[in-house]
């Protein structure tokens, strides 16, 4: 009986990790991604690229990259994102066969340009801002090698200055193509 019990347990064991294991692939993609900052008229939107390592159905490592696309300006104050980049960790859950719910959750880095004064004093700020962002999408399966997702993923405060901070909101929309 003590040797079955081992035994049993191993074939469960391997037959679990069996099924956990089964789908390594990498994927390539594309975004567009609304962003708000709760402060008035601060709306910037990127464009952008994704890349992943699918490690099985469960989970995955991310990176994306993203490109400023429009910004916030008032006469000759302008703020612009520079350049948004992250590393996720993303669980996902099979809803029906070809809806997953996932979860981000990583490091996101934040490259801002703030130009302003006008022509008697010009000045030019590039600010960077990092940190743990996290988040909650949607995928959908169109066939084997395409999908479609949607996530809402809440970024690292905005602090330009140690005396004044702003939540950061993020949606983004994407399609990625599987190896």
């Amino acid at each position: 009986m003590k040797k079955l019990i081992p035994l049993t347990f191993t074939m469960l064991l391997s037959t679990y990790t069996s099924t956990v294991c089964a789908d390594n692939s990498w994927y390539l993609g594309a975004s567009y991604n609304a962003q708000d900052i709760s402060l008035n008229d601060r709306d910037f939107n990127t464009a952008g690229v994704v890349a992943g390592y699918k490690y099985n159905q469960y989970f995955a490592i991310e990176t994306r990259f993203s490109s400023g696309t429009s910004g916030y300006s008032y006469g000759s104050y302008s703020e612009d994102i520079d350049t948004i980049a992250s590393l996720s960790i993303r669980a996902s859950y099979p809803i029906f066969d070809s809806f997953k719910l996932y979860g981000l959750a990583g490091y996101t880095n934040t490259k801002l340009k703030i130009k302003g004064g006008g022509d008697n004093n010009p000045f030019k700020i590039t600010h960077s801002d990092g940190g743990l962002s996290y988040g909650l999408g949607l995928n959908y399966e169109i066939n084997e090698q395409f999908n479609l997702f949607i996530d809402y993923q809440v970024l690292p405060d905005f602090e330009p200055i140690s005396t004044f901070s702003k939540s950061w909101k993020s949606t983004t929309f994407g399609v990625n193509y599987s190896f």
